[in-house]
């Protein structure tokens, strides 16, 4: 899973997210836009290719994600809350 490559602070993966600059990769969060990470999970995972993006932000919000990361010591929180899920930010932090 993709998040759990993020919290897992794989080099090569961490690598892609800092060459965005849509991105900002911090020592202890990585933060992001749902519109974002579509756009850049279309253009590296073949997988995605197809995933329009309602189904990727309802997939998103039906996934356990924050369970999964969980065992590497880090979470999504709405970092930016701007009252539109497609407007705020969310963060991948790291504890």
């Amino acid at each position: 899973m993709f998040f759990e490559k993020v919290a897992q602070k794989q080099p090569e993966l961490l690598a892609a997210l800092r060459q965005q600059s849509y991105f900002t990769l911090e020592q202890r969060r990585w933060l992001f836009t749902l519109p974002d990470l579509h756009r850049f999970l279309q253009l590296q995972d073949k997988s995605f290719e197809q995933v329009d993006y309602t189904q990727f932000r309802s997939t998103v919000f039906n996934s356990e994600i924050n369970r999964s990361i969980g065992k590497y010591s880090a979470k999504i929180i709405i970092a930016d809350n701007r009252g539109k899920v497609n407007k705020s930010a969310y963060a991948l932090e790291w504890q």
